[in-house]
Order: structure tokens, then sequence, then C-alpha cells
């Protein structure tokens, strides 16, 4: 068989192999460069992450050689190399900016935005980072650079005949790796827990390179996720000992406010409607919807509490506070802001969870109680389904004057097809109406112009329900290209903090502006009593992190926080303002702190809870903050906090609140169990439209 073997075809052999091999070292490089760059501090299993790589590389390189036309050859190679060298390096950016790799979905939904509204911010992450570039296009250049010389040299041609044995070597050689790496990850559990039964798109990446985590996304997305319908039914046998009776949603100093306790305690009923599982699931086919269905009829639901009702009929302004944090509230600085948030219903202890994606995650989250698993795209895919869950739905159906304003672009993440599906009959933003009463030159555009402006439309149409989505506190946070922290510079020029730190501060005092206009307003109609304001930001102030996207060579989000981030809860961790002039005066009494872990998805049932309206909290994924519920805040990654500790689930590292002893296994196995089964949930309500199912629709 070797008979035929000359040091021509020898020579034609070697070259071809060459030629398959670049690809896998392409993407072997590629993935341990954006390791380094992006996320170094994570959990990696190198193993599979590399062998999943090479084979893809090997499957490439195979192709591109079955081109028998070279300059067709060359042009799909280089083509192939451009493609994936600009993929990685766009989450090499993305990662940077946001510190969550995003599925090629979501990148895409905010691509036209960002380069429209933001496209300063793009290109300046353009300048900052061309090292970036350099460094992610390196085998790109190289192939060009290879073909110049090669071609310069002599000429090459590959018969099908020497064309047959590396194709054939290369097919054993990606089966080989496929199945190793399946081993490897099968024989695992905390593998197996981030590739397939707690899957989430940045935890894959991080733990399996960017190539797998893509393959998943889009395996899963054709055939299902596998974690989606997956639900741990069984709790431990002692689990009930986990949560504590009576859970201190309030401390001490709020509870004795009550003068004297209840002769006889108050029998509260559940937050609960009446739902027919047992039907319901005799007429469905579809085992992973039964899951679903027995998952929820599983559950106990909360209960009514002494909170249940107390804002029945009053008016509701939700706002989004872009980019806000708890470390803007100073009583001298922004004496509003500080009087919503220690006068009404204190929150200590809450998070707003990076989703996977900037402010439209925040917004879903905050909006539905749900986790939006499917990243920014998850609001744009439930406004096509029942959405009668939401509080803007609820009060609009009790006849409340509704609408939402944003002083940015109107069609920005689609808010233009999404907003109205949320309850609100009107959206108004800029290309549709707010620009007649906003200046629209000055970037970010002024949240103390957009409540001027818009307060006439509802102050007078009581009941309302209105929602805000502000843009004041964008970054950038410089005094030369930030409208907002230009126009406050002036008020935090005395305060000893970095330039940076203070640009961003002075943003938010826009913010604070607003809300005292808009204090002073209510008060002044006599309808402050009877007004619920509650705010809540998109996410932390990742545009204060070290990075290219962002052009900051230092840590200014340390600076601001006063410590190093080291996790998801020291970074996410945040304010919740809900305040009623109610609670100032004549239901003084009810005003409460919250030290339990809370966040962003206790909102909607919180509110459902003191509107007074009925719901099924069952099917929501966070929980009525005034409930006896075990209080569990949870991150997409599948990282959690309870009253007892921290918990990261790629490292299975738990760490104890202070105070609070470490937890053991049987604790952790069943919080881990609860978060898998919330984020499954969440994404069978976004799979199955699932309030249209179980509301018979």
């Amino acid at each position: 068989m070797f008979k035929n073997l000359t040091k021509e075809t020898i020579k034609e052999h070697l070259s071809e192999a060459v030629s398959v091999i670049y690809f896998p070292l392409t993407l072997v490089y590629l993935e341990i460069a954006l390791k380094i760059k992006a996320s170094p501090d994570t959990v990696t299993f190198w193993l599979p992450a590399l062998l999943f790589s090479a084979a893809l590389g090997l499957a490439m390189g195979t192709a591109c050689l079955m081109i028998k036309n070279k300059c067709a050859r060359y042009i799909v190679t280089g083509a192939a190399l451009f493609a994936v060298c600009l993929y990685f390096t766009v989450e090499a950016f993305v990662e940077s900016a946001y510190q969550v790799f995003m599925t090629v979905d979501s990148i895409a939904q905010g691509t036209g935005g960002v380069l429209t509204d933001f496209s300063d911010t793009f290109f300046k992450a353009i300048k900052n980072g061309a090292w970036v570039i350099l460094l992610f296009f390196m085998p790109l250049f190289l192939f060009l650079l290879i073909i110049m010389v090669k071609n310069s040299r002599y000429e090459h041609r590959i018969e099908n005949e020497h064309r047959k044995p590396v194709l054939i070597g290369s097919a054993f050689v990606i089966l080989a790796f496929c199945i190793e790496a399946l081993i490897s990850v099968y024989s695992n559990s905390a593998m197996l827990g981030v590739y397939r039964n707690a899957y989430n798109f940045n935890n894959a990446v991080c733990s399996f390179g960017l190539i797998t985590g893509t393959r998943l996304d889009i395996q899963y997305d054709i055939f299902g996720d596998p974690s989606a319908a997956e639900f741990v039914m069984q709790q431990p046998e002692d689990s009930l000992s986990y949560i504590e009776e009576g859970s201190s949603t309030t401390d001490e100093e709020s509870l004795e406010q009550t003068e004297e306790p209840p002769e006889q305690e108050i029998e509260y009923g559940y937050n609960v409607t009446d739902i027919d599982f047992d039907s319901i699931i005799a007429n469905t086919s579809d085992k992973a919807l039964i899951n679903v269905h027995k998952y929820v009829q599983s559950l106990p639901g909360t209960k009514k509490n002494a909170y249940t009702g107390l804002f029945k009929g009053k008016n509701l302004i939700l706002i989004t506070a872009e980019s806000f944090s708890a470390e803007v509230i100073d009583e001298e600085l922004t004496p509003t802001l500080y009087r919503l948030a220690n006068n009404g219903i204190k929150f200590t202890d809450f998070y707003q969870p990076t989703w996977g994606g900037s402010t439209s995650t925040g917004e879903y989250s905050i909006l539905t109680g749900l986790v939006p698993t499917a990243g920014v795209s998850s609001i744009l895919k439930i406004a096509d389904c029942d959405l009668s869950f939401t509080i803007g739905n609820r009060l609009k159906n009790e006849g409340y004057f509704s609408a939402a304003y944003h002083d940015g672009t109107y069609t920005y993440y689609s808010r233009n097809l999404t907003h109205t599906k949320f309850g609100y009959d009107t959206f108004t933003a800029f290309g549709n109406g707010l620009e007649k009463g906003v200046n629209t030159n000055v970037w970010p555009a002024s949240d103390l112009e957009m409540i001027q402006y818009t307060l006439p439309d509802y102050i007078d149409n009581r009941p309302f329900s209105v929602y805000y989505m502000s843009v004041s506190g964008h970054g950038f946070y410089t005094n030369f290209n930030n409208g907002m922290s230009s126009k406050n510079r002036a008020e935090v020029e005395n305060l000893d903090c970095s330039t940076t730190v203070k640009a961003y501060i002075a943003a938010n005092l826009e913010l604070e502006h607003s809300l005292a206009y808009l204090v002073e307003e209510l008060e002044k109609a006599g309808i402050a009593d009877d007004t619920v304001i509650a705010i809540c930001a998109d996410h932390y102030p990742y545009a204060l992190e070290k990075g290219e996207s962002w052009g900051n060579s230092e840590d200014y989000l340390g600076e601001l926080y006063g410590y190093t981030v080291t996790n998801n809860a020291q970074r996410d961790h945040n304010a919740f303002i809900l305040w009623s002039g109610c609670l100032e005066n004549e239901n003084s009494d009810m005003a409460a702190t919250i030290s339990s872990p809370t966040y962003s998805l206790d909102i909607l049932p919180t509110l459902c809870n003191l509107f007074g309206i009925e719901y099924d909290s069952r099917l929501l994924v966070g929980r009525d903050v005034f409930s006896d519920e075990e209080a569990i805040v949870i991150w997409p990654d599948y990282n959690w906090k309870t009253e007892r500790g921290y918990y990261d689930y790629t490292r299975n590292q738990f760490t104890p609140a202070e105070g609070s002893e470490a937890a053991d296994e049987d604790y952790i196995a069943y919080i881990n169990a609860v978060v898998k089964n919330k984020i499954a949930y969440s994404k069978a309500v976004l799979n199955y439209d699932y309030f249209a199912i179980v509301d018979g629709r």
C-alpha cells in the first residue's frame, strides 16, 4: 500500500495535514486567549473544552480541504477564519463591557442600537481595545502571510487521491476527540451540571469555551434545553427544618412600632388561585409540560399577611433606573432618594443580578418576576406570550390610566413592540413624541426633563399606573462626553473620590432631581399619600469596571463600593426603593425594614400583594417579601444567596453569612434543587407561553 508513496506525495500529504491542523490550532489558541483575557478566575474544564474545539477545527479544516479550486479554497478558508476571529473578538468586548458572555441572538438584538444610539461608545471601545483585535485576529494575519509566502515560491496542486488519506484520518480523529470529551463530561457531575442539567450560556462558555458554549446554545435551541423541564420534585426529608418558621422579613425596630400584639393570631389565606391542575395534566400529552404542571402544583404558595392590600387603589409609579446603585443614596447629596429609601419599606440586603445582558434583562426581571433565561431576547420573546400577570396589566384591568416612558430611542431593544404588552396603553420615547419636551441633543438625556414633560399626562387621571425607564445614569462617566455628568458637575466637586466616580454620581444626580420634582408635584396635588413610588436599577454600574470597553484603566467600581468585587453578590448588591406618602403619615406604623435577602424578582409578587391583587404566587419565581417563604436570591449561573450565606455553583463553594455556621451538604443540595427548579420553570414559561395554558387560553 506504500509502493506509490514518493517524496512528492509525502510532501503533498504533509502539506494537506498542516492545512487541516491549522483550524484546530487556531480555535485552541483563541479559546486560551479568551480565557486569559476575559475570565481567568472562572472554573474551566480544559480537557473537554480543548477537545471539542479541536474537533470543530478539524472539521472546518477538512471541509476547506475538500474544495478543489485553490483560489476558492483560500477565499473560503480566509472567510471562515475571519468569522471565527471576529466572533471571539466581539465576545471579548461584550464580556469586558457587561461581565458576561452573550449568545449570538442577544448580541444581534442590541447591535443595531449600539451602532446608532451608542455609536460613540462603540467606536471608543474599538479604539481602546485595538490590542484585543490584534490578539484575536492573529490567526487570520498569519494565514494571509503564509499564503503570500507559499504562492511566491511554488504552485501546489492537490489531487483527489492525495486528499483521501487526510480526510479519513481527520474523521477518525474528530470522532475520537468528541467521544473522549463526552466521556469526560458525563463521568463528572460538576461538568455535567454546567453542560446539561443546569445549562447557562455564560457558565458553559467559562467552563467549556466559546465554541462548546455556542454549540450547546444552538443545539438546545433546536432540540430543546434539557434543563428546561427537569424538576427536582423530592426535597430532603428534613427540608422543612431549613425553612425557618416566620423567617424574619422585618427587623425588631420595625416590629416594635406595633403598640400591642394582637390578642388572637390572624389566620391569613394564601395568594393562590383556583387552577385545576389535575384536569390540565389529564389533557396534556407533552411529558415535559406535564412536569411543569406537577412542579407548580406541588408548591404551597405564599400566605397573605398584614401588608396585603395596604396600597389597594393607590397610584403606582414604577421606575427602572439606569445603572443606579445603593452608593448614590446620601442624606445630604441626594435628600429625596434618602427620604424615599428610608421612610418607606427599607431594604437592607437587596440585589439586582446581572442576568446575562444589560438593561433589557433587568427590565424583564422587574416586570415579569421571572429569570430572563433567553438573555436580551427574553423580553421580545415573552411579549408574544400571555402577560396578564404583570402589575401593569393587573392595574389596567382595574381601570387604571396607564402609560410608559423612556428618554431614549423608542425602538431600542424593540421596546416599541414590547412595553405596551406589559400593561401600558402608550409607550412614549424619542422618535414617537418625547422629543417634543426633552432635549435630544444631550446624551444621556435628562430624567428631570422627562418627568417634567410627562407628569401632566397622568397626574389628573387617577388612579394611574406609570412606568419609566430612565437613562440619565448611563455611562461613559466623564465630564466631556456625558451630558448629565457635565450638567451636575459642580454638585460633586468636593467629594473625595476620582473624577470618574464623581462623574458617575453626578450623572445619577439627575434622577435625584427628577424625583425631587416628582414628589413635590405629588404633594402639591395632595396625592402623595395615595401614590406609590417603586425604583429598582436595571443593573449595577458596569461602566465603572476596569477594561477597554469603557476605557477605564482602573477599577472604579471597587472605588465606589469600597472593596474589590470577588463574587456576584458583592457586585450586584443594590437598592430597592418602595415608598408612599402614607407610610410617613396615616400608615407610618406599617413602615418596615426588610433585612432578609431580596432581589428584583421579588418586586412583582410584593407589589401584587400590597395592591391587593388576586394572583397565584406559585406562578412567579420571586416571593412576596412580607410572606413567610424562605428568602432566596438566585443568579442565572445557579449561584444563590440565603440568610445563611452565599453559594458559588461552579466552584461548589459556600461562604457563610456573618454570624452563621457553614451549611451542610443536605442544605446546599436542597437549595440547589430549589434554584434549579426556579430557573427551569422560567425557561418553561418562555417556551410554552405557560400563563396562557393555565389561564385556559
